[in-house]
């Protein structure tokens, strides 16, 4: 009788490993953005501050036209593997195309209203770090929720850079990314590796 327990605790088990190696998790997006968010706008604010070139603040754009293709393939890719999308990934993807298109629309209309170095950057900051914070309760993920509150806090503090130190906005948003993005999507996908 007790071998028979035994082989059903294993074989439920197995399944609930079969099942979190199905689950799609879109770890890998978290980590594009931010890590093409943080690297773009830390490369603006190199190229700005030795340059002092106007092109300089259209740099940003690349991680957008980079990153949109790539989240594209890795959500094609993600479901190829799983077959299947839950209700809670496809809150987070659904919040995360929300929030790209809102950042990439509103940098857009900011530059050309000449409103970039004012509004732009620290706006883009409080959206990453409340999408993180909003994607970090969803997935019960403590290091994403406090990423996205970190985040948030920087996108905010950033409204004080204003006049001649704008430019450091660009600086900051790039530390609010590594905070609410790169760091968490590191540690978010070690725990699944791990299977935690």
């Amino acid at each position: 009788m007790e071998e028979n327990f035994d082989a059903l605790e294993v074989i439920a088990s197995t399944r609930g490993k079969v099942d979190m190696d199905n689950t799609p998790t879109g770890e890998n997006i978290f980590l594009l953005w931010g890590l093409l968010t943080s690297v773009f706008f830390l490369l603006q604010f190199i190229l700005w501050e030795w340059l002092h070139q106007p092109w300089c603040m259209w740099v940003w754009l690349a991680a957008v036209l980079i990153g949109w293709p790539w989240m594209i393939i890795l959500i094609r890719r993600d479901h190829a593997r799983t077959h299947r999308r839950t209700h809670e990934s496809k809150i987070i993807l659904d919040l995360w195309i929300f929030i790209g298109a809102s950042c990439a629309v509103g940098g857009l209309a900011f530059g050309f209203a000449n409103l970039f170095e004012s509004l732009a950057m620290p706006l883009i900051g409080l959206l990453i770090g409340i999408g993180a914070f909003v994607s970090g309760q969803i997935l019960r993920f403590r290091p994403k929720t406090i990423g996205g509150i970190i985040g948030a806090t920087i996108g905010i503090l950033s409204f004080t850079l204003q006049s001649d130190l704008w430019t450091w906005q660009m600086l900051t948003l790039s530390l609010a990314s590594v905070a609410a993005l790169v760091i968490p999507g590191f540690l978010y996908k070690k725990s699944i590796r791990d299977g935690v």
